[in-house]
């Protein structure tokens, strides 16, 4: 699962205006344990997200295709 999660990092879509162009390093720096990464075989994404008290502090979703987020 690891080597997956570092090919949707270093090439995963963009889903916002102000994404980072060359995020690979800084993604991996806060993520190098996976401790806060999830997969979700639904969407074939991974999430990386925060959980405290009941909230989801999300942080970004890494996907190869474009999928539309919405929070309902």
């Amino acid at each position: 699962m690891r080597n997956k999660y570092l090919s949707y990092v270093k090439s995963s879509a963009v889903n916002s205006e102000l994404e980072q162009t060359n995020k690979f390093s800084l993604q991996m720096f806060y993520t190098a344990e996976l401790e806060n990464v999830y997969y979700s075989e639904k969407s074939d994404c991974f999430i990386v997200a925060d959980i405290e008290n009941n909230n989801v502090y999300l942080h970004s979703v890494l996907y190869k295709n474009y999928i539309p987020l919405f929070l309902k």
